[in-house]
């Protein structure tokens, strides 16, 4: 709980830098530009995806689903115009006025910040602004430490982070566990463990096991949706949430990931291959839980073959039939 000293925008301001994730970030801003503002409706979102392919997800709104998605966002009239301009626009609506900020890192627009209300005249845009700088500079730094600073995908924190509310006490597994009364899946967690790394690095020194790292990051970005979540989980291994996903597509995609790294080519490598482990994500099952059955799935894979994805839920069921035959892999370093 933030201290309070009962000035509206002091205590606007204690509660935004006391904030240690994302979503409640965005949260404090949505509040403070409630409480401060005469704005009928706020929302915050970050942005995923390149210009042309860009979506928008909601962190936090008092009149949008936290975790929906605005795209294309091209249907929405002004978005673009924020995002290439670096600036404020206003834009007309039915019931009044609709003001959209930009939320800038580093020069890059990264995420939006939308509110409507009734006249165009903004009395507060001073606030408005100031609010916004001390959010985007708090976004900022939240992003440095939990992102892995070699691949720029996000790292062991931020993944934690994601468990601790997740899989315990986030109120979106809450409402589907209590809508239909069974352990719906809410997605899938996978873990990727690139083979016979040590031999790379051993053989061609760890620079280049890097440069396999930074290429290995980069095919994940290209292969997973702008709603999944892509993590390196240390040394050569990587883990993804692939949200709202059930297990059999789950597996349809990580095979299609599987493929696209065996059949990329990588300077000076013959070959490089990845086995990868994954389980359905339920509500309340434990963090430790859910690690441990992608990686049991993981190595069942390293010890039969490698270069294969495989379920959890097959090995717990004794159904193990891989999407490809279980010899040892052919690897050879020129």
């Amino acid at each position: 709980m933030s201290l309070s000293v009962g000035h509206p925008l002091l205590d606007a301001i204690i509660k935004l830098t006391a904030q240690r994730d994302q979503e409640t970030l965005a949260g404090a801003l949505v509040d403070a530009i409630l409480t401060l503002t005469h704005t009928d409706s706020a929302s915050v979102y970050a942005l995923g995806g390149e210009l042309g392919h860009l979506s928008a997800k909601v962190l936090a709104s008092n009149n949008e689903p936290v975790g929906s998605h605005i795209t294309p966002l091209d249907v929405r009239p002004g978005l673009r115009a924020c995002i290439e301009g670096h600036n404020t626009i206003t834009v007309a609506t039915k019931n009044g006025h609709q003001m959209i900020h930009p939320v800038l890192e580093q020069g890059n627009v990264v995420g939006l910040m939308i509110r409507e209300h009734a006249h165009a005249y903004d009395h507060q845009g001073d606030v408005i602004e100031g609010l916004m700088s001390i959010y985007a500079n708090q976004q900022s730094l939240l992003n440095h430490q939990q992102r892995d600073g070699l691949t720029g995908l996000y790292n062991r924190v931020a993944l934690q982070n994601w468990m601790g509310k997740a899989l315990t006490t986030d109120r979106h597994a809450e409402r589907r566990a209590s809508d239909t009364g069974n352990d719906t899946p809410l997605g899938c967690f996978a873990m990727f463990d690139i083979d016979l790394f040590k031999r790379i690095n051993d053989t061609k020194g760890h620079l280049y096991g890097d440069e396999v790292l930074l290429i290995f990051a980069d095919l994940m970005r290209e292969s997973f949706r702008y709603n999944d979540l892509l993590f390196r989980y240390g040394g050569e291994e990587f883990a993804a949430v692939l949200s709202d996903t059930d297990l059999d597509t789950a597996l349809m995609v990580l095979e299609r990931f599987r493929e696209t790294v065996a059949q990329h080519n990588f300077a000076q490598l013959n070959q490089v291959t990845v086995t990868i482990g994954v389980t359905q994500i339920t509500p309340y099952l434990q963090a430790d839980k859910l690690i441990e059955r992608a990686d049991k799935a993981l190595y069942f894979g390293k010890n039969h073959g490698r270069n294969q994805a495989n379920a959890f839920e097959w090995l717990d069921k004794g159904d193990i039939v891989p999407t490809i035959s279980e010899h040892p892999q052919s690897y050879k370093l020129f």
